[in-house]
């Protein structure tokens, strides 16, 4: 099955593809697919901008989209950035940006309690079928940038999981326990029984 993946993120590309290889499904990216509009994420849900994402894929190409969209969470913030992680700073702040705002943000409303949790929802849209999501988390602590692997936020989340930053960690590891691959694992366990 063809499947367009409904990002211009080439990391979060890159990701998805090493997580499902070995499946039936032949990723491709937007530019692949033949698809030339903008993606949008003005919902206030990982829910609703995953599926409003896959969902404009599809329509558009005529393939099966995959779309996610995920963040990270200060759990003493009540969540936040959550959904907003990649704009909360506006357009041209980039992933170191983000977050080295992000740190300041966490020492000046809470120092004391840098829990945080990285939340991923997966859709799969296809012509004429009910689109699937499903969820996946992975908790850690918010720590100043080490490593160079990842992206976004991943050289600041110390993985409660694996002891070092998903930035340190090498990327068998990272996909064995990330928000990502449990989202994933989720959306594949619904296609079967669904």
């Amino acid at each position: 099955m063809r499947v367009a993946v409904a990002s211009r993120n080439p990391g979060k590309l890159a990701e998805l593809r090493r997580l499902l290889a070995g499946r039936s499904w032949e990723l491709v990216d937007l530019d692949g697919a033949g698809f030339q509009g903008e993606l949008t994420e003005s919902g206030a849900t990982y829910e609703e901008n995953a599926a409003a994402k896959a969902g404009a894929v599809c329509a558009a190409t005529g393939l099966a989209a995959l779309a996610d969209d995920s963040g990270i969470e200060v759990l003493a913030l009540g969540g936040w950035p959550g959904p907003e992680s990649a704009r909360w700073m506006g357009p041209a702040a980039g992933d170191a940006d983000r977050l080295h705002g992000l740190l300041r943000e966490v020492e000046r409303r809470c120092p004391g309690d840098r829990r945080v949790r990285f939340v991923c929802v997966v859709t799969l849209a296809r012509p004429g079928a009910r689109p699937v999501s499903a969820r996946g988390e992975t908790a850690g602590v918010l720590v100043a940038p080490r490593g160079t692997g990842g992206f976004g936020y991943d050289p600041g989340f110390l993985s409660d999981d694996l002891g070092v930053t998903f930035g340190e960690a090498p990327t068998g590891a990272k996909d064995g326990v990330s928000h990502r691959a449990r989202a994933l694992a989720g959306l594949l366990a619904a296609l079967r029984v669904g």
